[in-house]
Order: C-alpha cells, then sequence, then structure tokens
C-alpha cells in the first residue's frame, strides 16, 4: 500500500517555479549576511593574535582560564553529551576555546529576551486556560499531563475532537477551507513561509478575510523565511490588512543568538480550530514543488476546548514580539466543548522555559512505552540518553521502529541521522528509510498516547529552537497515526547497517560534534 495520498495541485505550476526555485534576492541577501559576519569573525580573530603577540603572559592565564571554564561546563544543568564537547573544546582550543563557550552562553545573548518573557508569561498567567482532572487516564499518560502542567504550565482538556492528516496536502486543503470561513480572527506562525502557489492561495483567502474586518497575523521565523518570502509580497500582504511580525530579525551581525529559531507550526480560526504538524507553509509540503522526492509530513487539526491551548501560545508570542499588552480574555473559550472525554494537551518549548521540555516529554514517552513505540524523524541527532533509552526499550522486548528519510535534505545531519539509525538497528530497533521520499513528519506512537507536532529528535529542536506539539490518548487519533505508520512502512526499506571504512570513521569525527548541531 503506498503512503501517497491525493495532493493539492496549482492550476499554474510554472508560478512555482520561478516564485519558489529562483528567488535570486534572497540568494544575494544570504550571501551579503554571510560575508559581513565572515569579515566580523575575520577581524576578531587578527585582533585576538595581536592580543597574544603583544602579551605573551596572556597564553598562560588563558590556559588558567580554560581549566575554570571546563569546571563551569561540569557543574552546568547541559546534556552529559554537550558538556564532553564543550570540555573538548576549551581544554584543546584552550587560547581561545573559554571564549568561544562564553560568547555562545544563551544567558549574554538571550538574557534580554528571556526577561521579556518572564514579564509576558507573568501578565498571560491571570488567563491561562484551566485544565481537566486526568484521574481516568492510563497512568503513564497522567504522569505526562502533570509534567507537561508542572513545567509548562500546559493543562489537558477534554471536550476536543482530532483529525490527524498523513501528507501536507491533505492538511492545507483543511487549512484553506477553513480560513475561508473565518468570522473573528486568523493566526497563523510559520518557520517557513515560501513564496508559491500555496501561499498565493492563503494570500488570496487571508486578504478577502482581513476586508471583511477578520483580525488576521502571521509570525514567521526571518532566517527560515529569509531567501523564501520576499519583501514585495510581505509588503502586498500588510497593504491588504495582514499583520505581520518577524520572529528574531536576521542581522548582519556575529551572534550566537541567531541560532534561536521559532520553529512552531500554529493555525487557529476563530479560536474555534487550532492546527499543528511538521508542515511549512510552502510548495515543497504539498508536492507541489519536487525537491527531495516525495514530501512526507503529517498534521493534526483540533476543534473544542484544547483549541485554547494554541491560541494562548501564540498570543503570548505575539505579546513578546510587538511589545505591546494583549488582551487575552476576549479569544478563549470561544469554541464549544465536543463530547469526547479523550485528553489533548498542546505544548510547547524552547528558551521561554527552564526545562527542555519537548526533549523531555519524548523521553518519558519512551521509556514508559510496553508493547508499541513507533517514532518517525527527518533527523535522527538526540543525545546519549535517548538513544540509550529507545535501544533499552528494543532489548526489554517493546516493538520499537523508526522511519527516517530515504532522500537527505542536510548532507552532514544525514550522515549522522543514518549513523544513529545503524546504532538503534544494532540493539534490535526496526529502522526503516522511506524510499525516493524525504520524511519529514514528527511523530511518536506508543501504546498509549501520540504527539503531533513540529518537534525533531536532534539537539536544536530539544534544546535551542522554539517548537509545538499536541499530546493526545485519543484512540481515534492513536488508530489514525498507527494507519499512517503501517502505510508508510510498506514504502520502506530497512536502514543499511555496514560503511565503508573511512565513512566510519567520517561519522566518529561527526559525532563529537552532533551535541552542538
Amino acid at each position: 500500500m503506498s503512503n501517497r495520498p491525493r495532493l493539492a495541485r496549482s492550476p499554474d505550476p510554472y508560478v512555482v517555479r520561478v516564485r519558489t526555485e529562483k528567488n535570486g534576492l534572497g540568494a544575494l541577501k544570504t550571501c551579503v549576511v554571510l560575508l559581513l559576519i565572515a569579515l566580523q569573525l575575520g577581524l576578531l580573530i587578527f585582533l585576538y593574535l595581536r592580543l597574544i603577540e603583544v602579551f605573551g603572559a596572556y597564553v598562560t592565564l588563558s590556559l588558567v582560564l580554560s581549566v575554570i571554564t571546563a569546571a563551569f561546563v561540569l557543574s552546568s544543568d547541559q546534556s552529559p553529551s554537550t558538556k564532553a564537547v564543550w570540555v573538548f573544546v576549551v581544554l584543546v582550543f584552550f587560547v581561545a576555546g573559554f571564549l568561544l563557550y562564553f560568547a555562545s552562553d544563551r544567558r549574554v545573548f538571550f538574557g534580554g529576551s528571556r526577561r521579556r518573557y518572564d514579564a509576558v508569561f507573568r501578565r498571560a498567567a491571570a488567563y491561562a486556560p484551566l485544565g481537566v482532572n486526568t484521574e481516568g487516564a492510563d497512568a503513564r499518560v497522567r504522569e505526562d499531563c502533570a509534567y507537561l502542567q508542572k513545567t509548562g504550565a500546559f493543562p489537558a482538556f477534554q471536550g476536543t475532537e482530532a483529525r490527524y492528516f498523513p501528507s501536507g496536502g491533505q492538511l492545507f486543503d483543511d487549512i484553506l477551507e477553513r480560513l475561508r470561513g473565518a468570522k473573528k480572527f486568523i493566526w497563523i506562525e510559520y518557520f517557513c513561509i515560501a513564496d508559491g502557489a500555496l501561499l498565493e492561495r492563503f494570500i488570496g483567502i487571508l486578504a478577502e478575510r482581513a476586508a471583511a474586518g477578520v483580525d488576521v497575523r502571521v509570525i514567521y521565523d526571518d532566517m527560515g523565511s529569509h531567501s523564501t518570502f520576499r519583501g514585495k509580497t510581505k509588503r502586498r500582504m500588510q497593504s491588504a490588512g495582514i499583520r505581520l511580525q518577524p520572529f528574531n530579525r536576521l542581522m548582519p551581525v556575529l551572534n550566537i543568538g541567531m541560532n534561536f529559531r521559532d520553529h512552531r507550526k500554529i493555525v487557529v480560526v476563530d479560536g474555534e480550530t487550532a492546527y499543528t504538524g511538521g508542515a511549512n507553509l510552502a510548495d515543497e509540503y504539498t508536492n507541489e514543488l519536487r525537491m527531495y522526492g516525495y514530501w512526507k509530513d503529517a498534521g493534526i487539526r483540533l476543534e473544542g476546548s484544547a483549541v485554547d491551548g494554541f491560541t494562548f501560545l501564540f498570543l503570548r508570542q505575539w505579546e513578546f514580539l510587538t511589545r505591546t499588552e494583549e488582551e487575552y480574555a476576549p479569544y478563549l473559550g470561544l469554541a464549544a466543548p465536543r463530547a469526547n472525554g479523550a485528553l489533548f494537551v498542546p505544548y510547547a518549548g524552547g528558551l521561554d522555559f527552564d526545562a527542555p521540555i519537548c526533549r523531555d516529554i519524548y523521553r518519558n514517552i519512551i521509556a514508559k512505552a510496553q508493547g508499541r513505540l513507533w517514532l518517525m524523524t527527518p533527523y535522527l541527532v538526540p543525545d546519549d540518553e535517548i538513544l540509550d533509552v529507545l535501544g533499552d526499550k528494543a532489548d526489554g522486548g517493546t516493538d520499537v521502529r523508526l522511519i527516517l528519510p530515504g532522500i537527505p535534505d542536510k548532507g552532514i545531519v544525514y550522515r549522522l541521522t543514518l549513523a544513529n539509525g545503524g546504532k538503534l538497528a544494532a540493539r534490535g530497533v526496526k529502522v526503516y528509510c522511506m524510499k525516493d521520499s524525504f520524511v519529514h513528519s514528527k511523530l511518536i506512537l506508543s501504546d498509549c498516547c501520540a504527539v503531533v507536532g513540529s518537534v525533531n529528535m536532534d539537539m536544536r529542536s530539544f534544546y535551542e529552537q522554539f517548537e509545538c506539539a499536541v499530546y493526545t490518548d485519543d484512540a481515534s487519533v492513536l488508530r489514525a497515526v498507527e494507519a499512517d505508520f503501517e502505510a508508510t512502512f510498506a514504502d520502506c526499506v530497512p536502514v543499511a547497517l555496514h560503511r565503508k571504512f573511512f565513512g566510519r570513521v567520517f561519522d566518529r569525527l561527526l559525532q563529537i560534534a552532533a551535541p552542538l548541531m
């Protein structure tokens, strides 16, 4: 059975080719930004070498500072693998290693933003939706809900119906249909927005709804969209009454803060319907543009009480970006509860929270899975604990299966992904690659719950990016996700376990830097 469902198609494929593939201005902007950053880096290196030349005692001082920094790293709350890499960098490159570490410290480059987030969170807390009692659920589900409530104040909702979509084409067909009927507000948040046929269909509907008085807001990540979302298109949308807000503007400045990106995917319509998943607003996600073979993605629609979770997440992000206090109450509690007692927990992760929430909830689900644990991810570069727990579950008899892409979009990360997949396969995990396809779905399915969202199984999603997802024990969603896995297995081949000697050596070298990717 092939897992290639019907896809939305553009009536004019030529538009897709011109607007999405040949964005020369975006490429020029990228080159200019990289050139300016390289010049700044070169100047800093030159000045640093002059410092060493003039002050001979500096080498001894830097060695002392590097040892102190290594001790500081070891006492930090970072993952063990990340600590090991930083200690290696700091001590081997002791002349500048300690500077590299502190220059990458999020407290330096994200401290001001974090204080602003804290202020937004404190103000918004008075309007936070209330959760339901989870007593009747599976004990493992109760524990996960308690964790999400404690660490991120993400409540569990009932009274919600959901529909799972096994492809980006089906997901966006449904989103566009719901947008046409919007009467109050449309809120959209994407990592990547790209000129093309899909965006043109969005703009047509959003402009028409804005003209009818609907409050239309769009958040986009400035790095994720910088080479694909043209200034001309942005101005056209703004002139149509669509409010745009970039997240973390891409600046030609040597700043580790540019690495912190908004990778969330959220659409909220009238406070009654919400969507999340892996797909961005670009033509490759509906397969109208083929970049890496067939693009496998997934998403989910919520209707009912749990929509408030995504409404609240979006509005807090909007308030942070605009620096304007928002009214929350008028946008919450608008969806009529549905007759469904299943639990749904919309949640997020990122530098606006103390704990690595997205990483920890994955780890919790993996550790507690019993009969079944199926995962789908484009990137497999987690910390050692996640890999060990996956291997331990397979050793203990759990049916652990993992689907990875058959075609890469990032060569280096793909090598690491296959290398980690090979390690798991050697421990009994059934690891597959989807033939002639790039798997972009971010799914985890156990015997008691499922997660659908934007979270990759890598260190960036776990520790650096702003992510979102929905956790649920809804039986209909679990069946739909299971059916998607079963259909996708039929399009897969087992991961290759053996590589040539030099390939294995290269992979081991890449593993050293993996925790920083």
